[in-house]
Formats: structure tokens, C-alpha cells, sequence
């Protein structure tokens, strides 16, 4: 593993991670998507379009991007990346709420099995992630893996449920779901955040000058 992760393969590879993190056009629009894809998942009880949304979704960049840059005490890049989770992240429950406005009654049985897991299995999930999608960001040679992390992680999905359970909590007065949807974004953001960092600090220490 040290051959091939030295000093200019990490910047070179935060360089590019930083860029990624970036609110723009192509970010807004994935992240658009992503959502409308993975709400309707949720409506046709379909996992491979669920699955096909977690792809989609660039969300994982900006978090991966805020742990690396906590590491490295790049605070103007820890802002910028905060920013762009917040603003995809809005965007996204915007999207999920017109979704769950719609079809207010279709979803809710579909998104309350999907809310079953204690909150730790979350978080524990979310860090792991955390650990090897950084590692795969940052490898030159498994970076087409990032793609399967962002399926693992399943960052949109629980995002999704929130802005679902908004839509569906405006029109039954429920907030239950809203609650527990948001508890489970909070412990994956969280996961894969700590997670960034730990990985991060590791190949800095095994890296080649």
C-alpha cells in the first residue's frame, strides 16, 4: 500500500477532491436527481433505482472533502465544503418534499421499514465508509471503487426520508418520521466525517516523500 500513495498522489488527489466539493451547475442538478430518482425508488418499492440514486449522488464528496480538510487545517476548504453539503442538502430535501407532498400516502409504510435500524448500525456503517471511500478517493489505484461506497453508505436514501417525512409531516402532522429520519442523516454525515479524517491521518503518516 505505501508504494503507491506518496506526497504528490495525496495532494494531487486533494486537489481534486476540493474541486469535486464544489457547488456548481453539475452538482445541483446530480443532486436533484439523485433525489427525484431515489424518492420514486421509494414509490415503486424498487431497490435497484434506489441503488441507481446512490450513485448518482455527488453528497459524499463534500463530506469526505470536509474530514480531509480538518486533517490538513484547511479551514477555507472545510467552509467551502460545508457550504456545498448544505446547499446539495437542501436542494435535495426540496426535491424530497414536493415528492412526499404528492404521494403523502403511498410512501409512508415504504420509508417506515426502511427506518427500522438502531441509529449506532448508522453510524457504524457510515464511518467504515468514511474509511474506505476516502482510501479509495485518495488510491490512484481503486478510485472507481468510490462509487461502490457511496451505495454503501447510502448517504441520499435517509436524506430523501427526511424531506419525505417533511412533506408527509405538513400534510398528516407527524413528526415521528421527520425525527428519526434526520437522526439517521445526522449519524451518517457524522460516520463518514470521523471516518475521512482517521483515513486521511493514516496515509498521511504511511505515505513516501
Amino acid at each position: 500500500m505505501k508504494g503507491h500513495i506518496t506526497q504528490a498522489v495525496l495532494q494531487y488527489s486533494y486537489d481534486d477532491l476540493t474541486e469535486r466539493a464544489k457547488f456548481d451547475l453539475d452538482f445541483l442538478l446530480l443532486t436533484v436527481a439523485a433525489s427525484v430518482i431515489c424518492a420514486l425508488g421509494f414509490k415503486m418499492n424498487s431497490a435497484p433505482v434506489i441503488v441507481g440514486a446512490m450513485v448518482i449522488s455527488p453528497l459524499l464528496y463534500p463530506v469526505i472533502c470536509a474530514g480531509a480538510a480538518t486533517y490538513r487545517k484547511d479551514w477555507n476548504a472545510f467552509i467551502r465544503a460545508g457550504r456545498t453539503f448544505a446547499l446539495g442538502f437542501l436542494a435535495a430535501i426540496s426535491a424530497a418534499v414536493a415528492i412526499g407532498l404528492t404521494y403523502a400516502t403511498t410512501f409512508r409504510s415504504e420509508i417506515l421499514d426502511r427506518l427500522s435500524e438502531a441509529t449506532t448500525d448508522y453510524v457504524l456503517v457510515a464511518f467504515f465508509s468514511g474509511l474506505a471511500g476516502t482510501y479509495a478517493f485518495f488510491s490512484p489505484r481503486i478510485h472507481a471503487a468510490v462509487a461502490g461506497i457511496a451505495i454503501s453508505v447510502a448517504l441520499i436514501p435517509p436524506v430523501v426520508m427526511l424531506g419525505i417525512g417533511l412533506g408527509i409531516g405538513i400534510a398528516k402532522q407527524d413528526t415521528n418520521l421527520v425525527l428519526t429520519s434526520g437522526t439517521i442523516v445526522l449519524s451518517n454525515v457524522f460516520g463518514i466525517y470521523l471516518g475521512s479524517i482517521v483515513m486521511v491521518a493514516v496515509l498521511y503518516l504511511i505515505s513516501k516523500d
